[in-house]
């Protein structure tokens, strides 16, 4: 079968706000002077597929910053626009079928546009093995990734504890959700999980049976409006059938209940960026063991992150403190507390500040 890899590239990034806005996000950001986030996984994943057979499924409002940013590296006529967010459940489904209905069969494979990998050939070759694994064993295959910390940010899969840790296909025993840190402790140290890198793939066929068994609502009111497509009004159908259906994860409504999923247990080193503590990692490091970038001066300041964004940022007197600054907003508050800024941002929306979002 043809081989295909669709990029969900419709996210937010709440968590690295202020760098990270609703109308440009993370993945249309550079966090380290290269390429944005997105182009950098549209090149990785160019590794495994022609450009050709790259898809990009991103949401209506970011359609024209996404066609800018692409530019000819993939055909414009590539780029498939969600009628509104309602989660990667509903992301992977449309998608999923739509392609179904244009390519026939073929094997996909939904790569998330923000995740940071150094390591292209390692990752290219976990690709491949996916994709291979997907068609051999007519499963849905997920890319797990070895735990280097116990991270209360990322999902975990575990596997069977008798897996030699040479093997490279296992099979999924359960999910976990972003555990509590001691939990995280307990489960790096086991050596049973991976963290959940978010890259699924599978024949068509077979992620639409997986749609259709567990979430069965996705897949009536989506396969009622793909009658449509085509059509002048199919905007308005599609569009319906997501007024419809529940916002949920893929992960919670499928991953978590199917029987038969199959993990890849990737090489590559991997970080979703979901917040700035974790883009810390990729920052130049100064004596006193501050992770900055740009312009920045420091009194008796240490262990802290430092972001400046078109402005100078002064500090006097930190320790393992966030400071992120650019021209619009700037916000502080606990290395420790970095997940908290999407709660953060529904609080700036409920006072009127939706103008700095």
């Amino acid at each position: 079968m043809e081989k295909f890899v669709v990029i969900m590239a419709g996210g937010s990034g709440t968590r690295l706000w202020p760098l990270s806005k609703e109308k440009k996000p993370k993945q249309f950001i550079s966090v380290d002077d290269g390429e944005c986030m997105l182009v950098q996984t549209i090149n990785r994943v160019c590794r495994s597929v022609p450009p050709s057979n790259c898809f990009i499924v991103t949401n209506q409002s970011l359609v024209e910053l996404t066609k800018e940013v692409v530019k000819d590296i993939i055909p414009h006529s590539n780029i498939i626009s969600e009628p509104q967010k309602k989660n990667t459940a509903a992301c992977i489904s449309y998608t999923a079928m739509l392609l179904d209905k244009k390519l026939g069969e073929a094997v996909l494979c939904f790569v998330p546009a923000d995740g940071y990998v150094k390591d292209q050939q390692g990752y290219a070759e976990t690709i491949n093995l996916a994709f291979r694994a997907a068609e051999e064993k007519d499963s849905l295959v997920v890319i797990g990734i070895n735990p280097s910390y116990p991270s209360t940010a990322y999902g975990y899969i575990k596997t069977h504890s008798e897996s030699s840790s040479k093997e490279q296909i296992l099979k999924v025993i359960k999910f976990t959700e972003k555990p509590k840190e001691d939990t995280a402790q307990t489960m790096l140290e086991s050596g049973d999980y991976l963290w959940n890198g978010g890259i699924l793939a599978g024949t068509a066929k077979t992620i639409i049976n997986q749609i259709r068994q567990y979430i069965p609502e996705h897949y009536m009111s989506i396969a009622d409006a793909l009658v449509h497509e085509g059509s002048e009004n199919f905007n308005t159908y599609i569009n319906n059938a997501y007024n419809e259906i529940q916002d949920i994860s893929f992960d919670s409504a499928v991953l978590e209940k199917s029987k038969d999923i199959y993990v890849i247990r990737a090489s590559f080193d991997w970080d979703d960026i979901g917040s700035i503590d974790t883009l810390s990692g990729l920052l130049q490091k100064d004596m006193y063991g501050n992770s900055w970038k740009g312009d920045y001066v420091a009194l008796q300041t240490t262990n802290s992150v430092i972001y400046a964004d078109g402005i100078l940022i002064a500090v006097i007197g930190l320790d393992n403190m966030i400071v992120v600054g650019t021209n619009e907003a700037v916000i502080v508050c606990p290395r420790g507390r970095a997940q908290e800024v999407k709660s953060l941002i529904e609080i700036i929306k409920k006072n009127g500040y939706e103008k700095f979002l």
